[in-house]
């Protein structure tokens, strides 16, 4: 039985790659910075503290999912942000070589500048912003190691209840919306209104479809970088939109908004997006789009209680 290691496993990526491996027969150990009771203690950023993980587990795979991913938050303070991202990453790898163990990376897209997207993997990385600098950092770091595969994706999303992922945020906005409507206004949503932006381009990215892709490349053995994203490249505003039709939200409480307009602290890529051609060419197929992935989720919120979010709000 192959053995795994996810580290960051309390995050979206993390949690949803656990499930995929259980799934699969995998047996796989969780290890985080605030653990739960099953899962094993890990700051990436101490190297005694990775070397326990790994004694632990004595993993064959190792995910590496944990980062600092705040965009703003790295720019506002750029040491910790490459403590994390960049020195995470170059412990980890260590880890990785003195065991053995395959090392699968998360990336993201943030490590172009938006200009001339969506990207391939053979595209020249230029990030615009601290974020995407230390994840570029690490990524090199990561792939200095033989046979380690780096996941190139971007805005992830899926129904998780006290998450805050795009569409947790566009669902909680919708209801304080609603609330503010019956005169219970609350401080997340500005007279009633989500300001979205409409000129920031990607490929929204169903967490859990995620997950699967990338165990399937990691117990394929694949290395190198591969992009894994949703098949729709969209706008955020055209996202929530979409998502407001799908789960049958009013769309009033959204407004369209351009990003320098918003005072965001870091740059953001707008033009931006990747291309999916490699793992449709070694896979033979790709992540689903937002259109069927929203459909999958509204099933799973009418299942879960038993009338869905819409009706709530």
């Amino acid at each position: 039985m192959v053995k795994a290691l996810v580290i960051g496993v309390s995050g979206q990526v993390g949690s949803n790659l656990k499930r995929a491996c259980e799934a699969k027969g995998v047996k796989v150990y969780g290890a985080d910075i605030n653990p739960a009771r099953e899962n094993l203690y890990v700051d990436i950023a101490r190297p005694d503290s990775a070397r326990s993980a790994f004694e632990a587990a004595e993993p064959e795979i190792v995910f590496l999912c944990a980062a600092m991913t705040h965009v703003d938050g790295c720019e506002k303070d750029p040491a910790l942000a490459e403590k994390i991202n960049a020195g995470g990453a170059e412990i980890t790898a260590d880890c990785c070589r003195r065991s053995g163990s395959k090392l699968v990376y998360l990336s993201t897209e943030y490590v172009f500048d938006g200009k001339k997207g969506p990207y391939s993997e053979t595209d020249s990385p230029n990030p615009i912003s601290v974020y995407g600098q230390t994840k570029l950092q690490g990524e090199r770091l990561a792939l200095a190691l033989d046979g380690a595969l780096s996941i190139r994706t971007t805005v992830v999303y899926g129904y998780a209840p006290g998450e805050k992922n795009f569409l947790m945020q566009l669902l909680g906005a919708a209801k304080s919306a609603a609330d503010s409507a019956r005169g219970q206004r609350q401080a997340s949503v500005t007279h009633g209104k989500m300001r979205v932006p409409k000129d920031q381009y990607s490929n929204p990215t169903f967490a859990p479809e995620l997950a699967e892709f990338i165990l399937e490349l990691a117990l394929k053995n694949k290395s190198g970088i591969y992009n894994v994203v949703g098949s729709e490249r969209l706008d955020r505003y055209s996202f929530a939109l979409k998502v407001c039709e799908i789960l049958g939200l009013g769309a009033g409480f959204l407004e369209p908004a351009l990003t320098k307009e918003l005072g965001q602290t870091a740059a953001r890529p707008l033009c931006a997006g990747l291309k999916t051609d490699k793992l449709m060419s070694e896979l033979g197929r790709v992540p689903s789009g937002a259109s069927d992935s929203l459909r999958i989720i509204k099933e799973l919120i009418t299942a879960q209680v038993h009338g869905s979010v819409v009706e709530e709000v």
